[in-house]
């Protein structure tokens, strides 16, 4: 494993780690009704799925800058597929914590994905550094 998709995912633990404690935090002293058993389970789902989205992200960077695009906007939309499908299972069958349920789930999307966009961008920006090399002989 690149040494930097170890470092990417160490990131995204920390997160992930981040995220449970302060959730852990917000549910238990500040809005107690509003816990919901799955959250543990939430956060690590959305730890495993970018994680495993991660993987795919760093070996696109392999190929053409627009086929990473292509693998990042794909990789982004099945994500969303699968959160909003997780929501309309939990609301289904969890009506009473729904809108908990949902804002979390909103929030843990927003960390996560401003994570991946953090890290795609940088990582996009160094491929360009590394292959625009300049020009030694220019004026």
């Amino acid at each position: 494993m690149d040494s930097g998709l170890k470092k990417t995912i160490l990131g995204l633990f920390i997160l992930s780690v981040i995220l449970f404690t302060a959730g852990l935090y917000v549910f238990k002293s500040l809005i107690p009704s509003w816990y919901f058993g799955f959250f543990p389970f939430l956060v690590l789902l959305f730890f495993a799925v970018n994680a495993f989205f991660l993987l795919f992200f760093y070996r696109s960077l392999q190929k053409s800058t627009s086929q990473f695009i292509r693998t990042y906007m794909l990789a982004t939309v099945i994500k969303l597929v699968i959160y909003l499908l997780l929501v309309l299972v939990y609301v289904l069958v969890c009506r009473e914590s729904a809108i908990p349920f949902a804002v979390t789930l909103g929030l843990l999307y927003i960390a996560f994905t401003a994570y991946d966009l953090y890290i795609m961008t940088s990582k996009v920006k160094r491929k360009k550094e590394n292959h625009t090399a300049p020009n030694q002989f220019s004026n």
